[in-house]
């Protein structure tokens, strides 16, 4: 078993949470021009993590820290 699979439900790995995020930045710096402006550009639905495919739209997220019986409106103001 690897290293970072030993970890509790509920815990994390640092070393993957550093590896997603420079996976992550990697994909912004890819997909918008030197000249955009990041902050106008629409929030990315997925990025590619260690081969795979990970979903990290709205929606997954607010499943993950909610449940999925949240049906109220998230205030995002």
């Amino acid at each position: 078993m690897c290293k970072w699979m030993a970890h509790s439900p509920g815990s994390y790995s640092e070393e993957i949470v550093r590896e997603f995020y420079a996976s992550y930045a990697a994909t912004i710096r890819g997909s918008i021009s030197k000249w955009a402006k990041p902050t106008a550009q629409p929030p990315l639905e997925a990025t590619l993590f260690w081969g795979f495919t990970v979903d990290i739209s709205e929606t997954t997220i607010c499943r993950f820290i909610y449940g999925t019986d949240h049906t109220l409106p998230i205030n995002t103001t």
